[in-house]
């Protein structure tokens, strides 16, 4: 306990124990000030030794002065304003400088490979997917010329651009207007097939040329028909008909479409189906020019005349491709067994019947 006349100086905030037993240790300034009443003032660095220490200087870190590292970026110091904060504002400025660089060059480098890319495009678009060569297949009659304007193609065009569909509209609506407007018959018969293209510069355009397979007179007027019933051409000319090897079609009930270049329309539709069916199938068995006549006005009992002068009753329309091929076979067989005439019926193909013609 102190007394009147014990005049020990009291402790001050800051004071230690080594400090009593060394008065003469060297303080720091805010150490010595008298009247300093409080806490750590905030602004000396609190990583100075309170004594010169260098000896340790080699077991402190590395970056103890620089503030730098993870630490330091997410966890702020408490209780003090230190200056590392300075540091660290220049550190994040920094980075954000950097990012912001770095997107600039990233940006630049997209634009530039965006530009490469255009460049091609541009180059392969315009320079080397271009039309040279146009090859027409499956036209006889009709010039190449001619099939090649109907399609609207263009050597130097865009082969990318070109649509199969549209080229189909195209030449079949150009065709059917130049036989309008020219009076060449032979337009009707061009009909598209298909389009295929040869990288990079080579287009092949199928067609085929409808194929006139009988003849039918109404109204004093000789219409020929492809195997689908339509009107390729017509003429008043009975002498032409017997310069053409078809077929010649009675008993159809005709009730429009008899007009070149569309298809006959039919009163009946089983008469309709009839013809389509039989032609396709004359077609089908190769048999088309050895028929002379075909007569479809009983559905029920279809009557053809060949050109070896035998008649033929077929029936109905079951099994037409069974019955065509009956009559060709038994054709085959009475011409080399002499016979030039008479009757063959193949309502039953498997079991064809001959007559021979009664004598005159």
């Amino acid at each position: 306990m102190q007394g009147p006349y014990d005049p020990q100086p009291g402790r001050r905030a800051g004071d230690s124990s080594r400090m009593s037993a060394s008065p003469q240790q060297e303080l720091k300034d805010w150490q010595r000030n008298a009247t300093w009443v409080g806490p750590v003032p905030v602004n000396p660095d609190p990583f100075d030794e309170p004594e010169n220490s260098p000896e340790l200087e080699d077991e402190r870190s590395k970056n103890v002065r620089e503030h730098a590292g993870e630490f330091w970026d997410e966890i702020p110091m408490q209780g003090y304003e230190t200056r590392s904060i300075p540091v660290l504002q220049q550190g994040k400025t920094a980075q954000r400088a950097e990012g912001k660089r770095e997107r600039r060059i990233s940006l630049r480098n997209v634009g530039i490979i965006a530009g490469v890319l255009v460049s091609i495009l541009l180059i392969l678009y315009f320079a080397v997917f271009r039309i040279r060569e146009i090859r027409v297949i499956g036209n006889e009659d009709i010039s190449t010329a001619d099939v090649i304007r109907f399609s609207g193609i263009r050597r130097g065009g865009s082969i990318l651009r070109l649509s199969e569909r549209e080229t189909e509209e195209q030449l079949n609506n150009s065709a059917v207007s130049a036989a309008v407007a020219t009076g060449n018959y032979n337009y009707y018969r061009l009909q598209f097939r298909y389009l295929e293209k040869e990288m990079p510069g080579t287009v092949i355009l199928a067609v085929k040329e409808r194929e006139a397979c009988c003849w039918l007179s109404w109204c004093g007027i000789n219409y020929v028909l492809d195997k689908t019933g339509l009107v390729l051409y017509e003429t008043e000319d009975p002498e032409k008909m017997n310069q053409v090897n078809l077929v010649e079609v009675k008993g159809l009930e005709i009730r429009s479409g008899a007009r070149v270049g569309q298809r006959m329309v039919l009163s009946s539709a089983l008469q309709e189906s009839i013809f389509n069916d039989l032609f396709l199938e004359m077609k089908v068995v190769g048999c088309t020019e050895e028929i002379r006549e075909v007569d479809l006005s009983n559905t029920a009992s279809i009557l053809m005349t060949t050109r070896k002068n035998f008649n033929v009753a077929m029936g109905t329309r079951d099994s037409l491709h069974a019955k065509l091929k009956s009559i060709m076979l038994v054709q085959s067989q009475l011409l080399a067994m002499g016979k030039t005439e008479g009757s063959i019926n193949v309502s039953n193909p498997e079991v064809p019947i001959y007559s021979p013609s009664a004598p005159q």
